[in-house]
């Protein structure tokens, strides 16, 4: 629909009797009009890069906001006056800073995305007692902010996934001992860290943590323990060593990735027992993978492409399920035929290749009718 005047406003207010939803796929004025009383449920604003402004009246209906592409430079002031919203999503649009206080009267408020705007601070909630949020979701991807100080989400107790992706990151602090009883998922990647110290959280539920690509040269200092942690990534860092002792605090860890890193050595600096089943090494410098002092008896996959290898691990012959990925490594084709077998049946992958195509490796051996193995001499 093409309309003569603004399409919120008094205009919005007829519809109110005939649809749930609105959705503009192009706004063209500077202010957006919610009237007092309106009962529409959800609203979509799809390209805005006119809009300066968000109106609000009183409202006990709207549940779900969506702007992309405005000029807002900041959360709407009226918002408080949305009591019921549940969602709110305001995307690739000029926010500079988020203040927490003006989230607290939104008390059924539970995913919140600012992503790719702006933002530059985070500023806490006051007052005492301070109110609490009931936000769920947090997602800031895609902003400008250098600091984070994790303190500031004590605010926010029901959290359960925190995104703050692709920002410019280069100092993360917890500056006091706080709780966040129900956080599952924290996503820290692409930024520009390079340590880390958590050791001021506690963190009983989370489950995933995610913090590549960053700057790391030492391993993350992370709260002991993490009783669900099931899934770590570390991959795109900057990581030399890997001491599998590290990991022994996390009981329930199943899935680590390291890809991309630096490491040449792996081992353990003293006996340490891993539910581990899937292990990520790929796109490194090893040239020793030392197995002797850590069981991983739940061990299926262990990718170890790209790196520099010039034997097949011991972690083959002890785990017989393991399928062990080396492609890309120069390991010998005398140490690879006593796995002949393995290598048939892609158990072991190590730059299978069609018999009619010639290896980029200097030499290699049949496995089957089909197949050659390119290795080294």
């Amino acid at each position: 629909m093409i309309v003569s005047i603004s399409p919120s406003g008094p205009f919005l207010q007829r519809f109110t009797n005939y649809v749930d939803l609105v959705w503009f796929g192009s706004y063209r004025e500077a202010a957006f009009q919610v009237p007092d009383g309106n009962t529409i449920s959800e609203i979509i604003i799809g390209y805005a890069p006119g809009m300066r402004a968000f109106i609000a009246g009183s409202n006990t209906h709207l549940e779900s906001l969506d702007i992309s592409k405005c000029s807002l430079d900041r959360v709407p002031q009226t918002l408080p006056k949305m009591t019921k919203l549940k969602f709110l999503s305001i995307t690739q649009c000029k926010i500079t800073v988020l203040r927490l206080d003006m989230l607290a009267d939104n008390q059924y408020l539970k995913n919140l995305d600012l992503s790719y705007n702006q933002i530059q601070q985070l500023l806490p909630v006051t007052g005492r007692p301070a109110r609490m949020l009931s936000i769920e979701t947090l997602t800031l991807t895609g902003n400008l902010l250098q600091n984070l100080d994790l303190a500031l989400f004590v605010a926010m107790p029901q959290l359960l996934n925190l995104n703050v992706l692709k920002n410019l990151i280069v100092s993360l602090d917890v500056s006091a001992p706080i709780a966040l009883p129900n956080l599952s998922g924290l996503y820290l990647g692409y930024n520009k860290l390079v340590s880390l110290d958590l050791r001021n959280l506690t963190l009983p539920k989370l489950e995933t943590f995610s913090f590549g690509p960053n700057a790391l040269t030492r391993m993350p200092i992370l709260p002991k323990p993490l009783p669900k942690l099931n899934y770590l990534s570390l991959s795109a860092n900057n990581l030399t060593q890997l001491d599998m002792s590290y990991f022994r605090p996390y009981p329930n860890l199943q899935k680590i990735l390291l890809s991309s890193n630096q490491i040449t050595t792996v081992r353990a600096s003293s006996p340490v027992r891993l539910p581990v089943d899937y292990l990520e090494l790929s796109n490194n410098k090893i040239t020793t993978f030392n197995i002797t002092g850590w069981d991983m008896p739940n061990i299926t996959l262990l990718n170890l492409d790209g790196n520099q290898l010039s034997v097949v691990p011991s972690v083959i012959e002890r785990y017989p399920k393991v399928y062990l990925f080396m492609n890309r490594n120069p390991v010998l084709c005398d140490a690879l035929l006593p796995f002949k077998d393995r290598l048939k049946n892609y158990q072991l992958q190590k730059d299978p290749w069609p018999l009619s195509k010639a290896c980029t490796t200097i030499s290699s051996f049949t496995v089957d009718e089909t197949m050659k193995i390119c290795c080294d001499q």
